[in-house]
């Protein structure tokens, strides 16, 4: 059975800056990138445990990081 993935809006803003930023030397390739990062959230909607963990987010409570310094 499929997850449903669902992007946060600043998800969605920062693939929109990535894009736009790549975009600005090769629009080609900043579809190309776009294209990329979709097709691997709907292999993760298929296989959420694909993949590894990134270490900063291995909180076991599901906390987000804290800044250094906080």
């Amino acid at each position: 059975m499929a997850h449903r993935i669902v992007w946060s809006s600043r998800a969605a803003q920062d693939l929109d800056s990535i894009t736009e930023y790549i975009a600005a030397d090769s629009p080609a390739y900043a579809g190309v990138v776009l294209k990329n990062v979709v097709n691997q959230t709907r292999i993760l909607a298929r296989f959420p445990q694909a993949g590894r963990k990134v270490p900063e987010f291995d909180d076991e409570d599901g906390a987000s990081p804290r800044p250094s310094g906080a």
